[in-house]
């Protein structure tokens, strides 16, 4: 007869467990040798299509090429763009004879979707011509300089390039690609003008679109990075440095192929030295190989089948052995961190669970008590520390006050004395007349309005202040000096020798939150290191930055607090965090808890 918790139970689930192992390991390296096999003959078709690419590609550039030769040698075109015409008479004759050349030649002048452009330099008064009937007038004047010219010389070779701009008011293609060739007089090395081969970039994809697949991507990249056709058609004339760097690591490899295994990716590439490029192919296997996966996937299917018919023999039958252990393994996940509650556990299970559940109850008792304990003393902790800071009234505060209002009443400036000596008086009666750890936004704002006053009479008012408070937020409650802080910062460090700034304080509900933002268009915290090391020689009191953010963490949990935001030049802006928590609320809460 079988026992509760008998080893012949145990061994059973380890033997299902190994069952499915090795199952899956199995069909782990089915399929890992599948994919092998598959890849290989992907990458053997790859690099044969892409040959065939290249291929067409260089078949292509050769009539390219072939057009820049015949415009090299024709006399017609160099008469055209060079030859003085004074006369109408002179100018006709010009025209007359390059389209009677053109006329003859016009099957070596214009590859597959394309038109040509010749035209003498820019600024040397030089002509120019332009098959493109579409605007033929629209000729780039920075051509040369700014895509002929490599290293400070301008070579005597074809040049392709890619440009989403270049001729966009006059090309007819969705996407294109030019070539561009010096002209230069054979016998004196003068060159007297260039020409310029703009081609349709649907002539390279058509080349290479027959190979591309769910996860197979044909690129061709210039040698500066710049995608001059791909198969995903919104890279085309935008620069990839990381792209250039896989074709050019993966062109040094053998046969032009490499393979990363991790990222399940293959790399075949290639390069022209005749478009001075690079034809990359990538290869996702992901997504080619999603018919392999899908098989395997099917096999799992059936697997899982199989073996959850058993677990679930296997789970009724130990059920009730694992039913208390698992309970007390919920509880004690459920009761951690922040949410640790006393939830007493059943005692009815093994002998071994019975000894666990007892003393996690005896424990769970424990801290629950010792917790409450904690949060008492470290309630009384924070109004005591409260009490301490409000009683440290700065001396330096007092006596720049103090010298204000003497040096009002020597000026006879009755007014300003009395306003200052209220000021000063509501700040008192704020910082260390009331023991109370939270006021309104309201009485907040007041003193702080207090605060600014008696620093405007000290200082000057070339520093203002701007509250903007929602109406909602006027009763909310805060902790008592939470705003102050900030705004003493802004007003000594700030503003460093500068003759006028701003501070601007917005307070806003934002559902259950309260937002309060302080910020100033100073010179920003990089510029000012002191002012983050809370130096207290101006401070009203010592509840600095840091204790500000300590406080309220404190006080409501670590999801509140302070994030600042600083950048040199730009100033400075502090986003306080609070819950939205309303004085009536509050107070009704305190009657019912005492």
């Amino acid at each position: 007869m079988l026992r509760k918790n008998s080893i012949f139970i145990k061994m059973l689930i380890l033997m299902l467990s190994g069952i499915l192992v090795i199952s899956l390991l199995l069909m782990l390296a089915s399929s890992t040798i599948s994919e092998r096999i598959l890849l290989k003959q992907v990458v053997r078709s790859a690099s044969a299509n892409m040959n065939l690419v290249k291929d067409d590609l260089l078949s292509y550039n050769d009539q390219v090429a072939g057009t820049m030769l015949q415009i090299g040698s024709s006399s017609e075109f160099k008469n055209y763009i060079t030859k003085p015409a004074d006369t109408p008479l002179q100018q006709i004759n010009l025209v007359i004879s390059l389209g009677r050349y053109i006329d003859l030649y016009k099957d070596y002048l214009s590859p597959e979707k394309s038109h040509i452009i010749v035209s003498g330099l820019p600024g040397e008064g030089g002509r120019h011509y332009s098959s493109n009937a579409l605007k033929w007038d629209k000729i780039p004047q920075d051509i040369v300089t700014k895509y002929m010219t490599v290293d400070g010389k301008i070579p005597n070779r074809i040049l392709y390039h890619s440009s989403p701009d270049l001729f966009v008011e006059s090309v007819p293609y969705d996407n294109f690609i030019f070539a561009t060739k010096p002209l230069v007089d054979s016998g004196t090395g003068w060159m007297y003008g260039y020409a310029a081969v703009v081609m349709d970039e649907l002539n390279i994809f058509r080349k290479y679109s027959p190979y591309v697949s769910e996860g197979i991507h044909i690129s061709l990249i210039s040698a500066d990075g710049t995608i001059l056709s791909s198969s995903e058609r919104s890279m085309i004339s935008k620069k990839d440095d990381s792209l250039l760097a896989i074709a050019l690591e993966t062109a040094k490899q053998k046969d032009g192929v490499r393979a990363e295994s991790r990222q399940k990716q293959t790399y075949i590439s290639y390069y022209l030295p005749e478009f001075n490029a690079y034809l990359l192919e990538e290869i996702n296997q992901l997504k080619a190989f999603a018919p392999l996966y899908n098989i395997s996937w099917e096999i799992s299917k059936v697997v899982s089948i199989v073996l959850a018919l058993t677990l679930i023999f296997v789970y009724f039958m130990s059920r009730r052995i694992t039913r208390p252990l698992n309970n007390l393994v919920k509880t004690m996940q459920t009761n951690k961190g922040d949410n640790l509650k006393l939830h007493p556990l059943q005692e009815d299970g093994s002998y071994e669970t019975n000894v666990l559940t007892k003393a996690y109850n005896r424990m769970i008792k424990e801290i629950d008590r010792y917790t409450e304990k904690l949060l008492y003393e470290q309630q009384e902790r924070r109004k005591a520390d409260l009490n301490a800071l409000q009683m440290q009234i700065n001396p330096h505060f007092l006596y720049n006050t103090l010298s204000s209002i003497k040096y009002l009443a020597k000026m006879q400036r009755s007014d300003q004395v009395d306003q200052t000596i209220n000021s000063l008086i509501s700040m008192l009666q704020s910082t260390i007349g009331s023991t109370e750890d939270m006021v309104t936004v309201e009485t907040e704002i007041e003193t702080l309005k207090h605060y600014v006053y008696i620093n405007q009479i000290r200082y000057g008012d070339q520093i203002r202040v701007h509250y903007e408070v929602a109406e909602d937020c006027r009763r909310l409650l805060v902790p008592k000096l939470v705003i102050q802080p900030f705004v003493e910062n802004a007003f000594f460090h700030a503003f460093p020798g500068s003759s006028s700034g701003t501070i601007h304080i917005y307070i806003r509900r934002q559902e259950e939150d309260l937002m309060i933002e302080v910020m100033d268009n100073g010179v920003g915290m990089s510029a000012v290191p002191a002012q983050i090391r809370d130096r207290k020689k101006h401070r009203l009191s010592g509840i600095g930055v840091s204790n500000v953010h300590s406080r309220i963490r404190l006080l409501f949990g670590s999801r509140y607090g302070i994030r600042i935001q600083s950048e040199e030049g730009y100033g400075t802006a502090v986003m306080i965090t609070l819950p939205a928590i309303d004085q009536t609320d509050a107070a009704e809460e305190r009657a019912e808890t005492g």
